[in-house]
């Protein structure tokens, strides 16, 4: 079973199922709705090259990765992000099985049970496998331990056979897409010609004197354009609006719940009674942790660690002294000091690491036990730990942490290391597993105090949200259209916010705590719609739908602004064109002249590279500069920043060669490289995938 262990935090899937009754609970919840969905009775969360997934098959493939999530970190509560992040796996494990798994089945690749048994046992084998079958004492990979574990599975229990069943899965597909990479990059192919090209872009370089003209000296409304010319802008540079998936804008208004007057009297005056009941308590830890938002921490606090005006008071006062009410991050406190002793300000030591197996923490310590008594009867602490550790990093050094200070270990190690003495060789469990410590040095001791805080944090009352609600219900309830919402923002003095770009499947709003509810309402809203009161902790939330930009090509009224910017640019290009030709001269520095300009020089200009020193990132210049000869004035030549004319001052020509394997090879490899993103990305896009998780989640 260790070994199953192992391989179950490295496999990707595991089997598991939902609850008929609760999926079909959740199920119905999300269809009767009407949030959001588009078609009420609609059950698919997407769709992939013309193939549905279903509610029901998304959540069992997400109800599998979450119950495999639990079992590698032992826990039951998952928090919302991280659930979040499961579902994007599973949405990704949906994508490479009907994208990829269409071109593995179309090009007939395998992965059969000989090719699988080598993968297991064979001289190279799969990582995962490698990593679970090596001895810990001798560091090796043993196939005989592979070979004994297939041979008993039959015997083992049905769930142990599911789990290798689903490894091996995971694992042929792995090699599969291996297979696939390969095929693609043992099809790329570079040749001679344009290994040539590239040897000579990338060596033959340009020196050049230049003028420029740049945009910005002509204002804005000196040029002037029609409708039309807009329109043939907009549709020469269509590719460039396209957007890939629907966004939509909102803006909204929040209403902080903040504690009033009232609550804060009431806290202060709480605390003030607490105090004096702290006074005559006889047991600090359980009156702070019955009384206190925080409970009792027992770690002691070198001096200039606490709150300047409490750490003056208690470092030169007897034990029971007792500080505050203060206000510190957002609470109030009382501090009270409770012990005092002589700590040393760091500690040197090492470990040896026995991580608990099968929660079976009785055994581990028992083997804690018996290295310890090997230790104590002459045994190398050293040895030890480079044979029995699995605290990778420091076995190889015999254990050796170093010297480390209070806090920088977890609290069970750092309490035993700190309170021993030096040579002492505690024994302390934490969640890493049994540690069996040797404090090989102290540091410098000094005094340090233990003290226990009973704080209250300043909140709103219920009676204070609900006043605060009544304000945002109002607000919502009077301001049903676009018009009414933006001017009551204005008579009411309240701070707009916008939500721009916002995609259906987005987490996140700038400031809002977990806002998906209203991401869900943008994306079920008409434009002009206003919102009812959302709430999101301690903000009560309107909001207003003002745009929605379908995918596609953007059409020219939403990007007016940024193809009018592109026609300006050529308005003013053509204008300054025309100033340089109207200063036609024979030499640069004469047409300069005339300009009142001056000829500035630039050199080390290559194809391989549309960066200029001076001018900026400037194919088109750069393109021109190669078309010309040497001594030869160019024409105005149209920029990204400036229109400019040049003279190519001397071409700095490659050495001769013939062979061009370098660039062979660098052109191979950048070509493999991005071939599988690039493949990938192809494919996803060939199979118009439509993801609508956004109406589910």
């Amino acid at each position: 079973m260790a070994v199953l262990g192992k391989i179950r935090k490295r496999v990707g899937l595991v089997i598991g199922f939902v609850g008929v009754s609760l999926l079909l609970f959740v199920l119905g919840d999300v269809v009767t709705s009407g949030s959001g969905l588009i078609n009420s009775n609609s059950d698919v969360v997407g769709e992939i090259g013309g193939e549905k997934v279903h509610f029901q098959e998304f959540e069992k493939r997400f109800e599998t990765l979450l119950e495999n999530y639990k079992s590698n970190s032992q826990t039951e509560n998952v928090d919302p992000g991280t659930q979040e992040m499961l579902r994007e796996q599973a949405w990704s494990l949906f994508i490479d099985e009907k994208v990829l798994g269409v071109q593995y089945e179309n090009l007939g690749l395998t992965c059969g049970a000989d090719e699988l048994y080598e993968m297991s046992t064979g001289k190279n084998p799969n990582a995962e496998i490698k990593q679970a079958f090596t001895d810990p004492k001798t560091s090796q990979f043993d196939p005989n331990a592979v070979i004994r574990f297939l041979k008993d599975l039959p015997n083992r229990e049905e769930a142990v056979q599911r789990q290798w069943r689903t490894f091996e899965e995971s694992i042929k597909k792995a090699r599969l897409g291996e297979k696939y990479k390969n095929l693609i990059k043992k099809g790329i192919f570079v040749t001679t010609e344009e290994a040539k090209r590239n040897y000579e872009e990338a060596q033959r370089s340009a020196l050049i004197g230049f003028i420029r003209l740049d945009y910005v000296t002509i204002p804005d409304t000196s040029v002037s354009f029609e409708e039309s010319e807009l329109k043939a802008i907009y549709n020469e540079n269509k590719q460039k609006y396209k957007q890939v998936e629907t966004i939509r804008k909102a803006e909204y208004v929040v209403y902080d719940v903040t504690p009033s007057t009232e609550d804060r009297e009431q806290i202060m005056s709480w605390i003030n009674n607490k105090k004096i009941e702290f006074s005559e308590s006889t047991n600090d830890v359980i009156f702070v942790n019955q009384n206190s938002d925080v409970p009792f921490d027992s770690a002691f606090h070198a001096k200039g660690v606490l709150k300047p005006e409490v750490d003056s008071v208690l470092f030169s006062s007897p034990v029971g002294t007792m500080v505050g009410p203060l206000e510190e991050g957002g609470s109030v406190k009382i501090w009270r000091l409770t012990a005092e002793k002589m700590i040393s300000d760091s500690v040197k030591a090492r470990h040896i690491l026995l991580k608990i197996e099968n929660n079976d923490s009785t055994k581990t310590l028992a083997k804690a036990d018996s290295i310890k008594n090997a230790i104590k009867k002459g045994s190398k602490f050293e040895d030890l730990a480079k044979l029995f550790s699995q605290d990778q990093g420091s076995a190889v050094k015999g254990g050796d942490l170093g010297w480390f200070r209070p806090g920088m270990m977890v609290q069970q190690f750092n309490d035993a290391s700190f309170n021993g003495k030096k040579g002492d060789i505690p024994i302390v469990t934490t969640q890493f597993g049994v540690h069996i410590i040797q404090i090989l040095d102290i540091g410098t001791t000094s005094k340090q105090i233990q003290v226990a805080v009973v704080e209250r944090k300043i909140d709103a009352s219920q009676k204070t949200f609900d006043l605060i609600y009544n304000k945002a219900n109002e607000f919502a309830a009077n301001n049903t259209t676009g018009e009414s919402f933006n001017n009551s923002i204005v008579k009411l003095g309240l701070n707009k916010r916008i939500a721009d770009n916002v995609k259906e499947n987005d987490k996140n709003i700038t400031g809002l705590d977990q806002p998906r509810e209203l991401v869900r309402w943008i994306y079920s809203a008409k434009k002009g719609d206003v919102s009812k009161v959302f709430t999101f902790g301690d903000k009560y939330v309107i909001s207003h739908l003002i745009d929605i930009r379908e995918k596609g090509y953007l059409p020219l009224e939403v990007v007016k602004d940024q193809v009018t910017a592109e026609v300006r640019k050529q308005k003013k290009a053509e204008l300054l064109v025309e100033k340089f030709n109207n200063a036609s001269a024979s030499t640069l520095d004469a047409i300069a002249q005339k300009l009142n300009q001056t000829v500035v020089e630039a050199g080390n200009i290559t194809m391989a590279n549309n960066f200029i020193v001076g001018l900026g990132n400037e194919p088109n210049v750069v393109g021109n500069v190669f078309a010309l000869k040497p001594n030869q004035i160019s024409k105005p030549i149209k920029g990204e920043n400036a229109v400019y004319m040049f003279l190519i001052k001397s071409i700095n020509e490659p050495s001769p060669t013939n062979d061009y394997s370098t660039n062979v090879k660098q052109i191979g490899d950048q070509r493999r490289m991005r071939s599988d993103n690039e493949v990938f990305s192809a494919l996803k896009e060939k199979a118009n995938i439509e993801d609508n998780r956004g109406k589910f989640y």
